[in-house]
């Protein structure tokens, strides 16, 4: 997904802030090996046209000189295609077993290449929910393919029965319904209509559900969430966000969908009243982050206990019966511990200690959350948001960063 659809948009958390926190889902475009890959192209494509032409004019014929520039070119892009070869059978396919379940080899956590001893941490259904982008699931160019949706999610379905998508663009909807579908995975899906400040973007992406659900029916579908974080990122105003909310649930209920919630996702301090009364949403989606308080991960369990009750009451103040909070993110970056928010540092320890003294409490207590998310996504590091690549259970070759506990959900 591009920025203008990416379901990660950056936050910036004012100095004087202390009592809330501001979140950094931010997206850049950073270049796959494969657009990589055409940027060279493109980038040796000019390079030989610019050296080929004759600075007389008068002889058709190439030179020496260009013809040692042509053969120099064409060596650098097979060493190119060979790096991105290497890449892919090295590092990805190498590290992935026969059943797709735990890796083996080093696994590369950071961009400088640094790298942790992988000890062969088996994935866990012990999740009560998934956020889940495709990897390279960008446009304009979409590498996110049905086979590689396919291999994501009989990992992903190991670790969980629910997951929460962002969007519909690159088919991101219809491969996942295809894969669940096809492979019989035993996985439900919130879906994500996302909405930008570019209104054709909610309109195609409605327009694409509309067209999924037509083809694939409504057994695996246990949700809609139209738009993420649109208030607070200001890409609409209110009263078009409740419009497209408004919109969707009409659909959805004449299709006889009477159960299925529709809503949005956003912060405490955007999704309250009106947004949250008088029937507009059937539920809450609330993104609650304990890295961006600044407290120190031993303390990140009981700050989101004590930061949820205040969400609850924020969001139902004009509410004679409370509406239901589904967290829609949760999770803590591993990497670099140079992006810390004062005491909550990004690394893999903490998200240890993070995951071994939260995941657990969160499922005895029958809390509905969608972990975010999967695995790391490094294209969108941009300026400003070192950390917002590295939020991933999964590292970018699909490996388990930490030991999962034993709090098996249903």
């Amino acid at each position: 997904m591009t920025r203008n659809q990416h379901p990660y948009q950056q936050r910036r958390l004012d100095d004087d802030e202390t009592d809330d926190y501001g979140h950094d889902h931010g997206s850049s475009y950073a270049m796959t090996p494969q657009q990589q890959l055409q940027e060279e192209r493109k980038q040796h494509a000019d390079v030989a046209t610019a050296s080929g032409t004759n600075p007389y004019g008068a002889k058709s014929k190439k030179s020496k000189k260009c013809k040692v520039i042509g053969w120099s070119t064409l060596v650098v892009l097979l060493l190119a295609i060979g790096g991105v070869l290497a890449w892919y059978f090295v590092v990805y396919k190498k590290n992935e077993d026969k059943n797709g379940t735990i890796a083996v080899g080093p696994t590369v956590v950071s961009p400088n290449g640094t790298v942790i001893t992988n000890v062969n941490y088996p994935l866990k259904r012990v999740f009560y929910g998934m956020a889940y982008v495709p990897m390279n699931a960008q446009l304009p160019n979409c590498f996110n393919t049905q086979a590689t949706v396919d291999e994501e999610l009989k990992l992903l379905v190991q670790t969980t029965k629910r997951v929460r998508l962002y969007g519909t663009d690159c088919n991101v909807l219809r491969f996942t319904m295809d894969s669940i579908q096809r492979l019989k995975l035993d996985l439900k899906v919130v879906v994500g209509i996302w909405i930008d400040a570019d209104n054709t973007t909610y309109t195609r992406q409605r327009d694409e559900f509309y067209k999924v659900v037509e083809t694939y029916g409504w057994e695996n579908i246990i949700g809609v969430s139209v738009g993420n974080e649109v208030i607070y990122d200001k890409y609409q105003v209110l009263s078009v966000l409740m419009a497209a909310i408004k919109e969707v649930k009409a659909w959805v209920m004449a299709k006889g969908q009477t159960t299925i919630p529709v809503f949005t996702s956003d912060l405490e301090e955007a999704n309250k009243p009106p947004l949250t009364s008088n029937g507009n949403e059937d539920l809450v989606g609330a993104n609650i982050h304990p890295f961006f308080s600044g407290a120190p991960v031993a303390e990140a369990a009981p700050w989101f206990w004590d930061y949820l009750e205040r969400v609850k009451r924020v969001v139902n103040s004009d509410n004679t019966t409370p509406l239901e909070v589904l967290v829609t993110e949760i999770g803590w970056p591993t990497f670099p511990a140079s992006a810390n928010r004062n005491a909550s540092i990004p690394s893999i320890p903490n998200l240890q200690t993070f995951i071994d003294t939260w995941l657990c409490g969160a499922n005895e207590k029958k809390l509905p959350y969608y972990y975010f998310e999967f695995f790391d996504a490094p294209w969108k590091i941009w300026p400003g948001s070192p950390a917002e690549g590295f939020w991933g259970l999964l590292t970018l070759d699909k490996k388990l960063k930490v030991k999962l506990p034993d709090c098996l959900i249903d």
